[in-house]
C-alpha cells in the first residue's frame, strides 16, 4: 500500500491510476499513428502537383500551432488535386492534430509565419524557399 498524507492508498487504486496512464500514453501515440497516417493522405491527395506555370499553384496551411497559426504549409496544384477532397483531408488532420496538442500541452513557443509563395518549378508547384 501506498502511503500519503491523509493516510494509506489501496493497491487497488494505484493499479487503476497505472492503468489510467497508460491508456493516456496509448490515445496520445494513436492520436500521433493518425497525424501521420492522414499527412501521408494529404501528400497522395497532393501528388506531384502538376503545373503549367504559376497561376496553377496554390498554398494551403497544414496543422496549426501553438498561436494559431499553420505548423506548415504545403504547395498543390489545382490542375492535378481534388481541392474538396483535399480540403476536408486537411481539416480533419488540423482537427486531430490540435486535439492532441492539447491533450499534450504543448508550449511550444508563438512564432508567427508568414504564408509563403508558391511557385511552378520544373511543371510542379513547389513553396519558393
Amino acid at each position: 500500500m501506498a502511503e500519503t498524507a491523509s493516510g494509506t492508498v489501496s493497491s487497488k487504486a494505484v493499479v487503476i491510476f497505472g492503468l489510467a496512464l497508460i491508456s493516456l500514453g496509448v490515445a496520445i501515440a494513436d492520436d500521433g499513428s493518425k497525424v501521420a497516417r492522414l499527412r501521408d493522405e494529404i501528400a497522395a491527395l497532393v501528388g506531384k502537383a502538376t503545373c503549367a506555370n504559376l497561376v496553377n499553384c496554390r498554398v494551403a496551411a497544414l496543422g496549426v500551432d501553438a498561436c494559431g497559426g499553420a505548423l506548415e504549409y504545403i504547395a498543390y496544384s489545382w490542375l492535378s488535386t481534388e481541392k474538396d477532397a483535399l480540403e476536408t483531408k486537411i481539416a480533419e488532420y488540423n482537427f486531430v492534430q490540435e486535439d492532441m496538442q492539447r491533450k499534450n500541452q504543448s508550449t511550444d513557443a508563438c512564432v508567427v509565419k508568414p504564408q509563403p509563395v508558391p511557385s511552378c518549378v520544373d511543371r510542379r508547384c513547389v513553396i519558393k524557399p
